[in-house]
């Protein structure tokens, strides 16, 4: 821009009129001034007049520009609404087809299910009858149940399979034959297993535990298993209290001690060595049920131990001993001192013609300290064995729980 030198009334600027010059060196000063900024403007308007032709060239290819993105805008628009118009609706019809063709395939892929489903529950009915006819491989039998029981309930008592799955040699329905098979092999099962048991036949024992669980009973498994185990212990327990009978062991001081101590040895070494084989067939955590019942079993054994410790040692009496004991002795020694005809003699002295020592000897005939001894020793091992066997039930109930939770 060229800077005005005017002041606010159009006159000029002090300085540069000629009004103001004052002399000849003045006037020509100011002329020298005016000819320096008439030069300036001139130079700048020709600069101006020389890009003129620049800024027109430009204008008229923004002209051009315009003239082209307005005939693209209406191509587009046209494209628009006939192009891409079409293919959204095509896009949609693609979408719907595609849709009803998931659902048609899944209901396909549902119904071959279904259908494989009734395949394998016609051959497990099949199966289970077969085995338990002639052929009586109650392994076979057990594990057909064990497939059929991974059936929907809904694919089992569906009318498809009502339909299929009965034959000429088994007309009933799958729901019922499936039943009765598993509640004849559980009677099956517990008869074979009580006759194992009573014969001491240890592998047949676990082959038929083994199968409680594949006909949908762990629970009459685990119980019966649990009387099994509980009857050993019962008859462990009984024959280390008859082993002293005939001889002075029930005398020793810790005979009574040592038979408590075996018997929660006894329940230890069964759940230590038979805990991995219920957990493997029944499940994490299912030892818990049978070491319910072993310590039904330990507090029926234990208790029996103590009664008959308390009858063998007497223990009621010494109490009560214990309880009546006078200390005949001690009171006497806190009596003054009587006098007599050969002198002072001191209270209690058992020196004396019918004085409190022979009343002490007398009582302390009926308390043996020793015998006292031998049963407090005998009660400390007994508290302590019961003290570790506790603990050790803990842990393992502790380990099943959390073993019982992380697969549930």
């Amino acid at each position: 821009m060229i800077r005005s030198h005017h002041g606010k009334d159009g006159s000029e600027p002090p300085g540069l009129g000629a009004n103001g010059a004052n002399s000849i060196a003045g006037l020509q000063a100011t002329l020298a001034e005016l000819s320096e900024r008439d030069a300036k403007v001139t130079r700048r308007l020709n600069n101006l007049i020389a890009s003129q032709n620049d800024i027109r060239h430009s204008l008229t290819r923004l002209d051009l520009f315009r003239a082209s993105l307005g005939s693209q805008a209406v191509t587009t628009r046209s494209i628009s609404n006939s192009v891409l118009s079409n293919a959204s609706l095509t896009a949609k019809r693609i979408s719907a087809a595609v849709t009803r063709l998931d659902v048609e395939q899944a209901r396909v892929k549902g119904t071959l299910d279904v259908v494989e489903q009734v395949a394998e529950l016609k051959m497990c009915v099949l199966g289970v009858t077969g085995s338990m006819g002639a052929a009586q491989d109650w392994e076979a039998a057990a594990s057909y149940l064990s497939r059929a029981s991974k059936i929907p309930p809904q694919v089992v008592n569906g009318s498809f399979a009502e339909e299929i799955v009965p034959t000429s040699e088994v007309p009933d329905s799958p729901k019922v034959t499936i039943e009765r098979a598993a509640e004849s092999l559980r009677g099956l099962f517990l008869r074979e297993f009580e006759k194992a048991a009573q014969e001491g036949n240890g592998s047949r024992v676990t082959r038929f535990f083994k199968l409680f669980p594949l006909i949908g009973k762990p629970d009459v498994g685990l119980d019966v298993y649990g009387r099994y185990v509980c009857q050993g212990v019962a008859s462990r327990a009984r024959s280390s209290l008859h082993a002293g009978t005939a001889g002075s062991q029930r005398t020793e001081g810790l005979f009574y001690a040592n038979a408590l101590t075996k018997l929660f040895e006894h329940i230890a070494q069964i759940t230590e060595h038979h805990g991995g084989l219920v957990e493997l067939h029944y499940g994490p955590g299912r030892m818990v049920r049978v070491m319910e019942r072993l310590q039904a079993e330990a507090d029926v054994q234990g208790g029996i131990i103590i009664d008959t410790w308390n009858d063998e040692r007497s223990i009621e009496r010494k109490l009560t001993d214990i309880r009546s004991y006078a200390f005949t002795f001690l009171v006497q020694s806190f009596l003054p001192a009587q006098s007599t005809r050969n002198g002072t003699q001191r209270a209690g002295s058992p020196t004396g013609k019918g004085s409190a020592g022979d009343q002490r000897v007398q009582n302390e005939e009926g308390i043996n300290t020793k015998e006292v001894d031998a049963l407090l020793n005998e009660m400390t091992v007994m508290a302590a064995r019961w003290s570790l066997y506790c603990r050790f039930v803990a842990l393992k109930c502790k380990v099943w729980h959390q073993s019982q939770r992380k697969w549930s």
